[in-house]
């Protein structure tokens, strides 16, 4: 923590509120919910954040985007309505899977870790948000802060989707998503899509391939195809998020080893910059796909169909590194101990809707590392870094109130 001379006394007074033990305790609550997805709801994490918020004083709404499966958004301070700092998590967890020391489920603190399915992605960094949305609220109780936490980011984002259709867009001054970046304000992210594309040809014996039409043959000049646009974005990398790119994630065909598959499918993801529309991607994909196969030379070429699906994208966001917004989050961290980097994600997330949908400046920031803990057994976090983030959050909180006006200023 920073040295109490370079805190101003509210600041102070606001830093002392937070308690090692209630976070670690709240964090375990949070894991002991589980809500893995696929394979079950949200909803014991939903009604424990509830419970908590309300405890607050907060207005909290939730709203049901599949059955047992509701977004939560809370409000407080101010009137109760939005406004202010926005915080967003998500309240599902991949499932536990095998290789776990212990049950995934019973948090346990070892060596100043916190050891459990979500204790880094992302039941720490909510934790962290509740008790820095407690502390400042107990010292500034018009201060407005928000949180939002949305079901099904892990799989179909039906959550973020279900948030940006039916909420309007709102007066909030900037967010701050707690996903795990080890610390480091995570100021830019590449959207993502992804594409189902279904070949179609037709059967035949194997004994007369001619007769037929192999999907899967076209399904290999479709990957050609990719591996030549692969090499034309990587000729064309945005200066700050690098290249945009393609990954075939899965491949499925055929009926058996003596017939000429009629069917193929692949899924695929592509990785977006600014001002990239998946479905025009998707569009000129088909076009050049199509071109492709009419210059094929396997048999039955002509009889090749191709039909592709976006099932789902996700923007990017970019927000300036030498903005006030970034420059606040990462002094409120120096000041509590940690480094104030900044960087870029590889991955995607949910941010880039809240920048689309509100036009505010976004960033990841949150305890725990992405690469080397996220969805894997054994999943950790250091308490101290859950600490840290929640006096970041709670610091950066009643910064950027009093730069945006919406709190009397008090020293």
């Amino acid at each position: 923590m920073a040295a109490a001379s370079s805190l101003l006394p509210l600041e102070a007074s606001v830093l002392a509120e937070i308690d090692r033990s209630r976070l670690v305790e709240l964090a375990g609550e949070l894991i002991a919910a589980g809500g893995e997805n696929p394979g079950g709801t949200e909803a014991a994490t939903v009604a424990i954040l509830h419970r908590v918020l309300t405890g607050l004083g907060a207005t909290v709404h939730l709203n049901e985007v599949a059955p047992g499966r509701a977004n939560l958004i809370a409000h407080l301070g101010g009137d109760q309505t939005g406004g202010g700092l926005l915080f967003l998590g998500h309240s599902d967890v991949v499932p536990a899977g095998q290789g776990w020391d212990s049950d995934a489920f019973t948090p346990r603190e070892d060596q100043g870790r916190l050891i459990g399915r979500g204790a880094t992605d992302m039941k720490g960094g909510l934790a962290a948000v509740l008790v820095a949305m407690a502390s400042v609220h107990a010292r500034q109780p018009r201060l407005p802060l928000t949180l939002v936490c949305t079901v099904d980011e892990e799989a179909d984002a039906i959550g973020i989707a279900h948030y940006v259709a039916t909420e309007p867009a709102g007066s909030y001054t900037g967010c701050v998503v707690a996903e795990p970046t080890d610390l480091v304000a995570i100021v830019a992210c590449r959207g993502a899509a992804n594409f189902v594309l279904r070949i179609t040809g037709a059967s035949a014996h194997a004994g007369r391939p001619t007769d037929g039409a192999s999907a899967i043959q076209a399904a290999a000049e479709i990957i050609a195809e990719i591996g030549q646009d692969t090499k034309r974005l990587a000729a064309a990398k945005h200066p700050v998020l690098g290249a945009a790119t393609w990954n075939i994630g899965t491949i499925a065909g055929g009926h058996g080893t003596s017939i000429v598959p009629d069917t193929c499918e692949l899924s695929l993801d592509r990785r977006l910059l600014p001002n990239e529309n998946a479905r025009l991607i998707l569009e000129h994909l088909l076009v050049r796909i199509r071109g492709r196969l009419q210059t094929a030379s396997f048999p039955g070429r002509e009889k090749i169909t191709v039909h592709g699906e976006l099932q789902m994208q996700m923007p990017g966001f970019l927000t300036e590194e030498d903005s006030d917004f970034v420059t606040g989050v990462r002094q409120a961290v120096r000041d509590v101990t940690g480094t104030g980097d900044v960087g870029i994600w590889t991955a995607s997330c949910e941010g880039g809707y809240m920048a689309e949908h509100h036009r505010i400046p976004t960033l990841v920031l949150g305890p725990g590392e992405i690469n080397t803990q996220a969805h894997q057994p054994n999943e950790s976090v250091e308490v101290d870094d859950l600490l840290t983030a929640a006096r970041a959050y709670a610091l950066f909180a009643l910064r950027h109130a009093s730069n945006n006006a919406q709190t009397p200023s008090t020293s």
